[in-house]
C-alpha cells in the first residue's frame, strides 16, 4: 500500500506564525502611537509673564524695563537679573528677519516678554521706553499685559500707552505681590528706570 504524505501541517504553521507576527507588531504599533498619560513631562518654571507688543509694521525699538523688590533691573544691557529673565531684545525690523541657507525667513512681531521664574514679596515696576525711533509714524502704542500662569492662568491687567520720541519712558503699571505670590494692589504712579546714558544720540 502507497503511504500518501501530502500534509498541510507546515503551511497552517507558517500561516499561525505569521499571523501572530502582525497582531505582535500591531499591539507594539499602537502603544508608541499611544499618546502619554503624562502631557506634562517638561514643566516650565514660570509664575508671572509680562509681555510687551507695537504695530508689527512699526520699525521702531521699544525696550521694556522691570525692577522687582530689592531693586533687580531687568533690561536689554541685563537680561537677567534675580528671578526675572528677558526672553528678547525687539529691535523692530532688524531683528524680525534671518538667514538660513535655504533664504531669508522673516518673523513680523515686534514683542517682548519678561518672565518672573519665581516672587519676591513687595512692588514691581513695568516700563516702556522708546530707545529708537525710526518709524514717521506720529506715535507709537504699546500694549503691555501681565498674565498669572501658576497655578492657574489668569490676566491681571492689560495697559497701553503711547511713546513719541527717543528717550520716551512711560511707566506702565505697578504691582504688588504678598507673600503668597497675589497681586494685591495695581498703580501706574510713575517711576523713572532708564538712565540718561542708554538714551541714543
Amino acid at each position: 500500500m502507497k503511504r500518501n504524505y501530502h500534509t498541510n501541517l507546515a503551511f497552517l504553521d507558517l500561516l499561525f506564525n505569521t499571523l501572530l507576527c502582525f497582531a505582535a507588531l500591531f499591539i507594539l504599533s499602537f502603544i508608541l502611537i499611544n499618546p502619554s498619560k503624562n502631557e506634562n513631562n517638561v514643566k516650565s518654571k514660570a509664575d508671572y509673564i509680562i509681555t510687551v507688543t507695537w504695530p508689527k509694521e512699526i520699525d521702531n525699538d521699544v525696550d521694556t524695563y522691570v525692577q522687582d523688590p530689592q531693586g533687580n533691573l531687568v533690561a536689554f544691557m541685563s537680561r537677567e537679573e534675580g528671578l526675572m529673565h528677558l526672553d528678547r531684545d525687539d529691535l523692530g525690523r532688524i531683528n524680525d528677519i534671518v538667514q538660513t541657507p535655504f533664504g531669508e525667513v522673516e518673523h513680523k512681531e515686534n514683542k517682548e516678554i519678561v518672565t518672573l521664574r519665581g516672587f519676591n514679596r513687595g512692588e514691581y515696576v513695568v516700563n516702556v521706553h522708546m530707545y529708537m525711533r525710526r518709524d514717521k509714524a506720529s506715535s507709537t502704542e504699546v500694549t503691555i499685559q501681565l498674565d498669572k500662569i501658576n497655578p492657574i492662568f489668569k490676566t491681571v491687567i492689560i495697559k497701553k500707552t503711547l511713546l513719541i520720541n527717543n528717550g520716551d519712558e512711560k511707566t506702565a503699571f505697578r504691582f504688588v505681590l504678598n507673600k503668597d505670590g497675589e497681586v494685591i494692589e495695581v498703580n501706574q504712579l510713575p517711576k523713572q528706570l532708564v538712565k540718561k546714558r542708554e538714551v541714543p544720540l
